[in-house]
């Protein structure tokens, strides 16, 4: 008898490499969860063979419809989808700023998720896409990277809920290789004057940045999670790189001159990034350099920590 995976934002980067990793296993049912199952992306999936519902991550009733008989569950939310709503802006209370008020939303949502897992009799795994939370490992010095802990203070629900216990288990994902082209941001490649290219970012240049191909390889990473025993927190790093590295393998694979890196303040990253967006991308880098990304919590393991399945990951996820 086929088992039943329900994957929520199976249309995002995260959701759709959970998705590619069943569709090649035996056995398995995929259940694609979105906000609009009309769109595109998610008529895509269906050509595929898999089952698209609608699902609202600030409605618990419409996630317990989405997860019925489900066996494995995937949740992730999203803080920068809220960010970028224009409504944000209107709901949140004068005395909040933006991103106080998307780590509020996102983390009611992570509560949301659980709840409707926790009542789901048929489920063996519920998975979590977390974060470190940053204000407990840094001892407060990131006390407000809220991105970071929406996330982490979701996944501490979750472990609370009795109808949980033996059944979850989280998946961090490490900084997208593509993140400064997918959202312009001043650590993007350009070029200069003289004909070199230049990147201008947060922290040293000759320091690692923990770096992945998440499309590609967080989907095995979540499988392989879901095939260990519970309460596994995971790391799904792919290698670390620096931003001096990062510019200088752009450069080499396309053909152009390598200029250097520029470091900037926290203050100017902030100027060039306003409304929260600078603060959390510049504290999001400052602190995974201070405590590392996965935070201090000792119970967060590397790919070749897990099990055989996760081992055999890790020259693919080094070597991307």
């Amino acid at each position: 008898m086929s088992r039943l995976i329900v994957i929520l934002g199976i249309t995002g980067v995260q959701g759709s490499s959970v998705a590619d990793a069943y569709l090649s296993s035996p056995g398995w049912k995929i259940r694609g969860v979105t906000r609009n199952p009309a769109s595109e992306s998610a008529k895509k999936w269906e050509m595929k063979g898999v089952e698209i519902v609608k699902g609202d991550l600030d409605n618990v009733a419409s996630l317990k419809q989405a997860f019925m008989g489900a066996d494995l569950i995937f949740g992730v939310t999203d803080f920068w989808t809220i960010f970028k709503d224009p409504e944000s802006h209107k709901k949140k209370r004068p005395s909040q700023s933006l991103v106080e008020y998307c780590h509020d939303v996102e983390l009611q949502q992570g509560k949301n998720i659980a709840d409707a897992a926790a009542a789901v009799p048929s489920l063996f795994r519920y998975i979590f896409s977390s974060m470190a939370h940053a204000k407990n490992s840094s001892g407060d010095k990131f006390a407000e990277l809220y991105h970071m802990d929406s996330k982490a203070d979701a996944a501490i629900y979750a472990q609370s809920l009795p109808a949980l216990t033996g059944k979850f288990s989280q998946v961090q994902a490490p900084i997208y290789f593509q993140l400064p082209w997918e959202w312009g941001l001043p650590t993007t490649p350009k070029k200069v004057a003289d004909g070199t290219w230049r990147m201008a970012g947060i922290g040293p240049g000759n320091k690692g940045i923990p770096f992945g191909h998440v499309r590609k390889d967080f989907g095995p990473c979540v499988k392989a999670v879901a095939e260990s025993e519970p309460n596994v927190n995971l790391f799904a790093v792919g290698e670390y790189v620096s931003w001096s590295d990062y510019l200088r393998i752009f450069c080499e694979t396309q053909g152009l001159k390598y200029g250097g890196y520029d470091e900037l303040s926290y203050d100017k990253f902030c100027e060039l990034l306003p409304g929260g967006l600078g603060h959390e991308f510049a504290h999001n880098v400052l602190f995974a350099h201070e405590f590392g990304y996965e935070g201090k919590d000792p119970a967060v393991v590397r790919p070749e920590k897990v099990n055989h399945v996760l081992f055999d990951l890790v020259a693919t996820l080094g070597h991307n």
